[in-house]
């Protein structure tokens, strides 16, 4: 064996890991704020490592683009390599599946079923789910189409201007759905200006549901993102408080959508 060899096998971990990779994936992770900036010194701190060790990292990451500094001793930002890998992680695949793993992770922290919709046919289609932790929960609603202004995704698509309503009378689904234009624009309003929307048995009795809309920097919204459940669960009370936290991960989604190459114009086919 080399001495090469031996040297970098000193740095394996337990499980095979070796701590520099380790390390400096760590420093990566410590950016977790648009335009955040990190000293060396804040960095040798959040790794519980000797400053000159934390340098090392960060100025192999600066010379491989995954980092970025004005000068030797500037706070350090992340690089223009993080960009490219990212394009090239959402590259080509669905809205479903790059939000399932958000999602995943909002289901399992919340413990009820989060759903992603979007406009179809004058409806709200579910094109993602995924399921929370209780034994009781939902239905399978995968390609399923439920009325814009009876559930809460679908009031978000209409706020937020990704769907309009059919023309013709709004039918109950049961005796809590809002059936009157002028009062659900109204909701609707409210919605726009708090940022999510809800349904209290709108859509079913006992059933309730909180959603956010998924905006792309241009206002675009591109679909719906909902968490509902048994309305003893997702109670009235509490709908303030899912909804920041369903809203939050919308907005991660769009972060992701936004590392997307644009869809290509049918037209210019």
């Amino acid at each position: 064996m080399s001495r090469n060899s031996s040297a970098a096998d000193t740095e394996l971990l337990g499980t095979g890991r070796i701590q520099s990779v380790e390390r400096a994936l760590r420093i990566l992770r410590a950016f977790t704020e648009p335009g955040q900036r990190l000293t060396v010194a804040e960095l040798a701190r959040r790794l519980d490592v000797h400053k000159s060790t934390a340098s090392r990292l960060a100025a192999t990451l600066v010379s491989a683009g995954f980092l970025e500094r004005g000068g030797e001793n500037d706070p350090l930002v992340l690089g223009p390599q993080l960009v490219r890998l990212g394009r090239l992680a959402v590259s080509g695949r669905s809205l479903p599946e790059i939000a399932r793993p958000v999602m995943d992770e909002l289901a399992a922290q919340l413990g009820e079923t989060v759903t992603l919709s979007v406009p179809d046919a004058g409806q709200a289609l579910t094109i993602g789910q995924s399921e929370g932790t209780f034994a009781v929960g939902l239905q399978n609603w995968l390609g399923k189409r439920a009325p814009l202004h009876a559930t809460s995704d679908g009031k978000v698509l209409l706020a937020f201007g990704a769907a309009t309503l059919p023309a013709g009378e709004l039918s109950a689904r049961t005796p809590d759905t809002i059936v009157d234009r002028a009062a659900l624009d109204a909701e609707l309003a409210q919605l726009r200006e708090r940022g999510w929307g809800s349904s209290r048995g709108d859509f079913e009795l006992g059933l309730n549901g909180v959603a956010a809309p998924i905006l792309l920097p241009d206002g675009t919204c591109r679909a719906a993102l909902c968490l509902s459940g048994p309305a003893y669960r997702v109670r009235s009370d509490d709908l303030a408080a899912l909804a920041a936290r369903v809203a939050f991960a919308a907005r991660r989604i769009a972060a992701l959508l936004d590392l997307a190459p644009p869809l290509p114009d049918p037209q210019d086919a």
